[in-house]
């Protein structure tokens, strides 16, 4: 016999000796292979799951154990304001108006502007504009402050002394307008706006009235009349255009902006609903909407 059988009828000795009378030999039935076999297939049996049950179960196990996805967020893009506007000294506030009105501008004039400054300490001049340069006040409303860099600007894309902007050359001739010792030459398209009101710089044409200009301070002098102007064909481009209709010279003044500077007519801004027949003083205190760009920018 093999050891196995051994090991299987010793272990029934003792069993049958420790649960019957002494001598007594139980018999013991050992369960045939092909029986054990089938008792354990059965056993098996009871484990096994249809397809339909794996399925539910996989599908269980996946949900639990997935990873969720973050929803995807876009991000408002950012912009970075200009150089030329952003310095630390200057509220942010007025930086990114300043960066707004400035972009809004005919491109081929903005890079004219190389320095700017807003001032908190209660400034006489509310606004400077020169060659390069404005200076404004930050202790006035926003809608007034925007304003009033637009009627800066007015000045620096005027008096600036690059061609691609508004600027003439030597070879074209010495017109009769000048801005103190600095002279302008006749291929200046500025020179044909100053011609429709102005003979030089400080003198009228003859027969020139009141309401020729677009606000009082237009008629102060010939960079005044450009500055006031481009300022109201922005801010109050309907009314302009509604004066326009009945008086030639400021339909000339209004042509001239439409087509040297905006030749694709965008409105930026919407002002005075329509024309009250009385002439403002200042162009930078006129009531409008902006609507030029307002992107979020960067700090």
């Amino acid at each position: 016999m093999r050891i196995k059988s051994l090991l299987i009828i010793g272990l029934l000795l003792l069993n049958g000796a420790s649960s019957h009378a002494p001598g007594a030999l139980q018999a013991v039935r050992v369960p045939h292979e092909a029986e054990a076999a089938s008792q354990k297939k059965q056993k098996t049996a009871n484990f096994t799951l249809s397809k339909e049950q794996k399925f539910k179960l996989y599908t269980r196990y996946i949900a639990a154990t997935k990873v969720k996805k973050k929803p995807v967020v876009k991000k408002k893009k950012v912009r970075k304001l200009l150089p030329v506007v952003d310095h630390k000294d200057i509220k942010l506030k007025h930086r990114i108006i300043a960066d707004e009105v400035l972009r809004s501008m005919p491109k081929k004039c903005q890079n004219t502007l190389k320095n700017f400054y807003v001032r908190y300490d209660n400034p006489k001049q509310r606004g400077l504009g020169g060659k390069t340069t404005i200076i404004l006040s930050g202790n006035i409303p926003d809608d007034e402050f925007r304003a009033l860099m637009i009627h800066e600007l007015g000045h620096v894309f005027d008096l600036n002394n690059a061609v691609e902007c508004l600027s003439g050359t030597k070879d074209s001739g010495i017109s009769h307008f000048r801005d103190g010792d600095d002279l302008f030459y006749q291929n200046d398209p500025s020179i044909s706006f100053y011609s429709i009101s102005w003979i030089n710089e400080k003198t009228k044409r003859p027969g020139a009235r009141p309401d020729d200009f677009v606000t009082g301070y237009a008629a102060w002098d010939v960079f005044e009349d450009f500055a006031e102007s481009m300022t109201y064909f922005i801010t109050q481009n309907d009314v302009f255009l509604e004066r326009a209709q009945t008086n030639p010279i400021l339909a000339a003044k209004y042509n001239w902006f439409r087509i040297h500077m905006f030749p694709e007519g965008k409105h930026i801004a919407v002002g005075e609903p329509q024309w009250n027949g009385t002439v403002p003083w200042d162009a930078t205190k006129l009531h409008y909407k902006w609507q030029g760009h307002t992107h979020t920018h960067s700090h």
